[in-house]
């Protein structure tokens, strides 16, 4: 009986996987890149790319050449890895559909509620916030707020070191990460502690940026793993370092900081009287808005010093 049991189980896994060879592989079509469809069912090249996003693509670029197709999570993934291509694709604006993407991949990210129009939502009061808080007659004094925050973090290194007989050393990647993160991080959402000359609470409030440094760091390492379709709940850690984020950007405790910028108070006001959004729902789009004004910036200015040295 166990036999015939196992040889039923082993014929419908066989059915299965001939069925899934059959109808569940997309082969390549003239005029498209090379295809990699994986060995799993479903996941396809999902766990590799998670598990190192850029040592697969460079592993890939070096086999099929800078453009290839990959099957991440059920989706069919073009990468495009030659730079000097992207205005190519960028012309081809009216093919390619960046707000669907765009509202899809924030929802599968952050966790909030949709923002989709179709959904009953919309997202134009909100984009409204970008235009009045960081353009025009707005930016001057955003721009010195960022400025002062810079000067605090770089020339007051005390705060954490009593001592000044010894400098503080670090690599040049960590050092611009967490003298990006600290002033931009207070431009935005403001401080915690009130401006205080007390030595203790000036290193308290330090430490409170440094810990959202640790979470947005492990957050931002799988986001591409996210942005291909791979569930949050794969990966433990970054999950929890988004929910920690995310507590820290409640309302409650927004409302209580210090010399807070404009669009954070802005989008506070809109969500509570426009969205239908919860407070978890709201305190995961400021993270949207923590990574979307991080993630592109620390990188960035690394580059720039390593250049300029």
């Amino acid at each position: 009986m166990m036999i015939s049991i196992a040889l039923i189980w082993g014929v419908v896994v066989g059915f299965c996987c001939l069925l899934w060879l059959a109808l569940g592989i997309r082969h390549r079509q003239a005029g498209e890149p090379v295809i990699e469809n994986g060995f799993i069912p479903y996941l396809g090249c999902a766990l590799q790319f998670g598990a190192n996003p850029l040592q697969f693509l460079r592993s890939r670029q070096k086999k099929y050449g800078h453009i290839f197709t990959c099957k991440i999570a059920g989706q069919y993934i073009h990468f495009l890895c030659d730079p000097f291509s992207y205005h190519s694709v960028i012309r081809q604006g009216r093919h390619l559909d960046w707000t669907k993407f765009h509202f899809a991949t924030s929802v599968k990210a952050f966790g909030h509620d949709s923002f989709d129009p179709r959904h009953g939502y919309t997202t134009e009061n909100l984009h409204q916030t970008f235009l009045k808080t960081l353009q025009g007659e707005a930016l001057p004094s955003l721009i010195e707020t960022m400025m002062g925050h810079l000067q605090d973090v770089m020339l007051k290194s005390d705060t954490l070191s009593p001592s000044k007989e010894h400098w503080q050393v670090d690599g040049i990647f960590a050092f611009c990460y967490k003298v990006m993160f600290e002033a931009g991080y207070l431009t935005l959402f403001g401080k915690e502690l009130e401006e205080d000359k007390c030595h203790t609470r000036q290193a308290a409030q330090k430490a409170l940026v440094l810990n959202t440094l640790e979470n947005f760091k492990e957050f931002d390492k799988i986001f591409p793993a996210l942005v291909a379709g791979l569930p949050i709940h794969v990966f433990k850690s970054a999950y929890s370092a988004r929910e920690n984020l995310a507590k820290t950007m409640h309302a409650e405790k927004l409302s209580k900081r210090h010399n807070m910028s404009d669009l954070i108070s802005m989008r506070m006001t809109l969500n509570d009287s426009l969205s239908t959004f919860d407070d978890v729902s709201k305190a995961r789009t400021h993270v949207a808005l923590l990574w979307a004004s991080q993630a592109n910036t620390l990188p960035a200015t690394f580059w720039s010093l390593f250049y300029m040295i």
